[in-house]
């Protein structure tokens, strides 16, 4: 449960004892927490509608349609039981949302700005799903002496990445730590690893004609550090990989930051 939450970006306290119907409340509906579904889809349409005049109509569709999904859901009446069938129906808006956002629009600065919004985000996930399942992968295996339990935590993580096809043609099904974490953060043609994510990022901020000498600046630092922490020497020494994943995720937030002081003050 507090795997749920962390992966979530949902703060919460590790002296209270969590409850599901808690958790998956907070995650789901809980509209103080900017990290719900709720508070995503209500932030979404209300950054979609600052720009209606810049975007398709298409997309302002999907997106308003999403958010009304979402807010039609009776969170009182809402059960455990609803859950999957709820988040594959959120899995088919986000679908729609994707395909609007990468077929009707131009590619211009606004669907540059998306595009690079877009993999900053799935980078910022990655890392912390990462970091989640590394840890329960220790924690539920009893530091690893639990076999079958440290293994259903690692094919759980190529599971929440939407990984385990890409993994199992790459390495033809052999389930090996290293290799996975080897495909998330080295490989760069696999479209949800840090990699290609950040690469992605830089590429679409590259792209934006909006920005100044300042921009060019956040660019080549933002590349330079994670060229350098990009530099794995050995997939098996998890404290180390923990380290790096850590630095990698400031330099991500930092870039973040720039970019908000940059655009938006």
């Amino acid at each position: 449960l507090r795997s749920i939450l962390f992966m979530s970006g949902s703060s919460f306290s590790m002296d209270v004892d969590l409850r599901e119907d808690i958790v998956w409340r907070k995650v789901i509906f809980d509209s103080n927490n900017p990290n719900s579904i709720i508070s995503i889809a209500r932030n979404t349409r209300e950054n979609a509608r600052s720009i209606r005049n810049s975007i398709s109509t298409e997309l302002w569709e999907s997106i308003n349609k999403w958010f009304l999904y979402t807010k039609n859901v009776d969170a009182n009446r809402f059960s455990s039981s609803e859950i999957f069938s709820f988040t594959e129906d959120i899995n088919t808006h986000i679908a729609l949302i994707r395909s609007n956002v990468h077929n009707t629009l131009l590619q211009n600065d606004t669907w540059n700005f998306i595009c690079m919004g877009i993999y900053t985000e799935r980078s910022i996930q990655v890392l912390r799903i990462l970091r989640s399942k590394i840890s329960d992968s220790s924690i539920l295996s009893n530091n690893g002496s639990n076999i079958p339990l440290l293994e259903y935590q690692w094919v759980t993580l190529l599971r929440s990445l939407e990984a385990v096809d890409m993994y199992k043609i790459q390495n033809k099904g052999e389930l090996s730590k290293e290799k996975i974490l080897e495909l998330i953060l080295d490989n760069a043609i696999f479209p949800r690893s840090i990699p290609f994510s950040t690469t992605r990022a830089l590429l679409y901020f590259s792209r934006i004609s909006i920005k100044s000498e300042v921009g060019r600046e956040i660019s080549e630092q933002t590349a330079s550090q994670l060229k350098e922490l990009y530099k794995f020497e050995d997939f098996s020494d998890v404290d180390q990989i923990m380290t790096n994943i850590a630095d990698i995720q400031n330099c991500i937030y930092e870039f973040h930051n720039e970019l908000e002081k940059l655009y938006f003050q």
